[in-house]
This record gives structure tokens, C-alpha cells and sequence, in this order.
């Protein structure tokens, strides 16, 4: 499949090739059996051997995780399928940027010398993956502005699209995070509580996800979109510990059926909260309730994985409905959103205000938070708060923000 570095520069293939006969003959003398160099998604650029892409997959997306995480992690030995080891060397650009990933393969390499990664980074070999990070920095920037002049050209008829044009299309969006703070209704509670939301970019201007989201939800990718979004998140919290050092909030991301099915999806969160040694509930998760009630036993396993980990779970639109949800008894579970629909009409129907009323009883009961979305009248306000709900989200009383401008010095912070 080709990325859309690709498209945006048909000699990058010839040009990888280049590179990685240059590596060849700039390593330090080993006996390595292949040599392979892969973009910053993990795409193969060049290999001299097939069969590595299989064998060191899974090994190639940790050190993926891990590289993105950390800029001044520059090499990693890992052991591939079979009793091939690798030797992992990061592609940076001059932004330290991950652009790039140079694997080494030999069944010489010893798992527990630690050294045997760094021995290969000698100022020749940096120099040359600097060349190549800034090459494919370069070729992003190209395939960036393929896509706006493409997008300015008259449309074709419509086509059946395939898999891997969505997957792609998902892929390469540049993706931007903002943040709603929930309000509190009790002076009394510390905590701060953000749920991060998704803007994508497309020629220059902000939009909304919807139709992205649809898109992938309809070809099973959502899982996609949500492990690009975590690893964002995790990444700005890693390199900007002042939003957290002092009085550490609680950014919630909202998952979606098909990333808690995968449990992939799962080791990958467990090993992004782990590398970037981030504080216990720094970053937390929303599951809705009908996912709850569609998937027990995969929400019921992720939730164990989170508890481990020290990430708090939000159950989102709340209605009970009078049908038990035993996964309210999980202790990964620290606040519950009410449905709107609930909430919104409490004041003009009695039936409404009566299940409102009891659902915050029962959910007090059994320990947890409570916050009311789309609040926007100050008598459900008032109301809400001598009720006992503990929080509430609304655009009127509390706007988004771009992530960055929780930044200290941010014009918004």
C-alpha cells in the first residue's frame, strides 16, 4: 500500500534503497543477516529481506511506541519471531521528530547486553540517519501539499473506495487535540477533569470528526483513529510535565467497541501509560453504556487492564434504563456521565426529574462521581448542584480549548 509520502515523491523508493546500501557500508563491521529501514508509521521503505517485516512486527510496534515517546531513546535491541534479535536505530528529524526506523538483524545479538544497540551509533552512522530524517521530514512537508492542491481539483464520479484507501485516508490525517474542562458544583472537590475531543485538519481549516469517524466506523478502523489519539495525548503529557507536576488533572479519552475488542489495543495503552511514566490517573477513558451493555466481557477485561495500570474508566450516558450494569462495580470505574437526554428535560418532566433523581441516588450509593453534559440553563445549574452532581460539561460554561493552551504562559491557560 503506498503512504502518501510515496505518492507526493515516486523516487523515494530508489532513494531508501540508496540509503540502506549507504547504511550497509557505513555500519561498523557485524554480521548481520538483513538490514531494513521503515517511515516513521512503520511502512517498510526498503529491506533486503521479506521475510522481515513478519518477523519483527510486533517488535517494530513497541519500538514505535517507545521512540515517540521518548526523544532521547536512540537505539533498542529487541528479539524478533524465531532467534532473530534486532538492533532498532531511531530516525529523527531536526525537531527530533520520529521520521524513521533503521532495523538491524542478526541471530548473533545478545538480549542482555545492553550495549550492543549503542556500539552501532558511531558519528558516521548518526550522520547518516540525520540525512535521512531530514529527507523524509521533507517528503512530508511535499506530500502535505500534494494533498491541498488535490483536493482543489474537480471531483471524479464516485467510486467504491477500498479498504486501503480509508486506511491510508485515516492514516494521514494530522490530527489536533483539544480539551473540555468538567466544572465543578462542590467547591469543595480538588480534582480537575478534561475529556479530550478530536479536531482534524484539512487545507489549512479545523473541522470537526463526524465525518472521519463515520468513515472509520464503518470499515472497523475506529481502533485507529483512538490508538493516534492516546498516543498523542500520552506524548504532549511525557514532554510537558508543568500542565501536571503540581496539581495533576484527568485527561479522558473516549473509546470506542472496536478498540476494547482488540487486545492489542489494550497492551498498547498499557505500554504507553508505563513507558512514559506518567502519574496514576493522569490519564483516564470513557466507555458509553450501550458499549457496556454490547460488549460485558471485552469492557469488563479492559477495565481490569486499566485498573492495573492506574487509569480511571467514565461510564458516558448513563441511563440504567432499570436494567442492571454490573460493570459500575468495577473499582477502574471513578465517574459517571448522565444521559442528556435525562438531564436536559429534568425541569419540564416530572418523569424525567423523578429518574434523574434516582439515578444520582443510586450512583452515590455505590460511590461514584456524577456529571451532567450539556447544561446550559442556570436552573438546571442550580438544580444539578443542590441535587449532588458533582460536575458539569457544558460549551457555554466551559468552551473548548486547543491542548496547548494548558500550557503556563498560554494566552487561555
Amino acid at each position: 500500500m503506498a503512504s502518501a509520502v510515496d505518492l507526493a515523491r515516486p523516487d523515494l523508493a530508489a532513494e531508501a534503497t540508496a540509503w540502506l546500501d549507504k547504511l550497509t557500508h557505513t555500519l561498523p563491521h557485524a554480521r548481520l543477516q538483513a538490514l531494513a529501514l521503515y517511515d516513521g508509521r512503520g511502512e517498510v521503505l526498503a529491506s533486503s529481506a521479506a521475510h522481515l517485516a513478519i518477523d519483527c512486527q510486533n517488535a517494530l510496534a513497541d519500538a514505535l511506541d517507545a521512540f515517540v515517546l521518548s526523544t532521547k531513546l536512540e537505539s533498542r535491541l529487541v528479539a524478533c519471531e524465531g532467534e532473530t534479535g534486532a538492533v532498532l536505530l531511531a530516525i529523527r528529524d531536526p525537531e527530533l521528530a520520529l521520521r524513521g526506523i533503521a532495523l538491524l538483524a542478526s541471530e548473533s545479538f545478545d538480549a542482555a547486553d545492553d550495549d550492543a544497540a549503542v556500539r552501532f551509533l558511531t558519528p558516521s552512522v548518526r550522520k547518516l540517519l540525520a540525512t535521512i530524517g531530514e529527507a523524509l521530514a521533507q517528503a512530508h512537508v511535499a506530500a502535505a501539499a500534494a494533498s491541498v492542491v488535490a483536493s482543489a481539483r474537480p471531483t471524479a464520479p464516485e467510486r467504491e473506495v477500498s479498504l486501503d484507501e480509508v486506511y491510508s485516508q485515516i492514516r494521514d490525517q494530522e490530527m489536533v487535540l483539544y480539551v473540555q474542562q468538567l466544572v465543578r458544583l462542590r467547591t469543595a472537590e480538588a480534582s480537575r477533569r478534561f475529556e479530550v475531543l478530536l479536531r482534524h485538519r484539512a487545507d489549512g481549516a479545523e473541522h470537526s470528526p463526524g465525518q472521519l469517524l463515520q468513515t472509520a466506523d464503518g470499515h472497523g478502523l475506529t481502533s485507529m483513529i483512538d490508538r493516534r489519539v492516546i498516543g498523542q495525548l500520552v506524548t504532549w503529557l511525557h514532554r510537558n510535565p508543568v500542565v501536571w507536576k503540581r496539581d495533576a488533572p484527568t485527561f479522558s479519552v473516549n473509546l470506542s467497541a472496536t478498540a476494547l475488542c482488540e487486545s492489542h489495543f489494550l497492551s498498547f495503552v498499557e505500554t504507553c501509560i508505563k513507558k512514559a511514566n506518567l502519574p496514576p490517573a493522569l490519564v483516564g477513558f470513557e466507555v458509553d453504556e450501550s458499549v457496556c451493555r454490547t460488549h460485558p466481557e471485552q469492557v469488563n477485561k479492559a477495565c481490569e487492564i486499566f485498573f492495573r495500570a492506574g487509569v480511571p474508566v467514565t461510564v458516558d450516558n448513563l441511563t440504567l434504563g432499570g436494567i442492571d450494569l454490573p460493570i459500575l462495580q468495577s473499582p477502574a470505574i471513578r465517574l459517571v456521565k448522565l444521559d442528556p437526554i435525562l438531564t436536559s428535560s429534568a425541569l419540564e418532566n416530572r418523569l424525567s426529574q423523578a429518574k434523574t433523581v434516582g439515578l444520582v441516588q443510586a450512583v452515590k450509593v455505590m460511590g461514584l462521581q456524577t456529571a451532567a453534559k450539556r447544561v446550559d440553563s442556570g436552573d438546571l445549574h442550580t438544580w444539578l448542584a443542590a441535587l449532588g452532581v458533582d460536575f458539569i460539561q457544558s460549551f457555554k460554561t466551559a468552551p473548548l480549548k486547543p491542548l496547548q493552551d494548558l500550557l503556563p504562559g498560554s494566552t487561555a491557560a
